[in-house]
């Protein structure tokens, strides 16, 4: 496995010339209100990372079955509700690029702790804007739930 650093200038580069994507799906969310372990389980059971969601947080879950947390700002910026409870439809825009590595990586996600990928997986970073260069949290996006979540602008 190797070691990356998200922050590199190498991985700026690769995402500040990469595409924009739009997350496309309705998610599954819940606020938190006692601390909680979220592992996020992707593929066929692999590991990608786990975090602990604090009182006020979100837990969301994609329609490929991760689970993720937001904080409560993060998550009012990239989803709204819908007319059912507890479903809200994506409004977020990332860049993206496939994991230039073509290994399994890992690196230190936003949340302080690691982040797995294999060599599918896609570098990706928020963006407000389309005139956002890129964003500074940065992190990993399984192969398949990218597929499955995300089109291009």
């Amino acid at each position: 496995m190797r070691k990356v650093d998200i922050q590199s200038d190498a991985v700026t580069y690769l995402l500040g010339i990469s595409p924009i994507f739009e997350k496309t799906v309705v998610v599954e969310a819940r606020e938190v209100f006692s601390d909680e372990e979220v592992k996020t389980i992707v593929g066929d059971g692999f590991l990608e990372t786990t975090n602990v969601a604090k009182p006020g947080d979100f837990i969301v879950k994609n329609p490929t079955g991760e689970q993720y947390i937001l904080s409560a700002e993060k998550f009012a910026s990239r989803y709204e509700k819908t007319s059912v409870a507890g479903f809200y439809k994506a409004r977020g825009r990332i860049r993206a690029v496939a994991n230039p590595y073509r290994t399994d990586i890992e690196i230190l996600a936003p949340w302080g702790e690691p982040q797995y990928g294999d060599a599918q997986c896609l570098l990706a970073t928020p963006v407000d804007d389309l005139d956002t260069p890129i964003g500074s949290d940065r992190y990993i996006i399984e192969a398949a739930a990218f597929v499955a979540t995300y089109r291009k602008v």
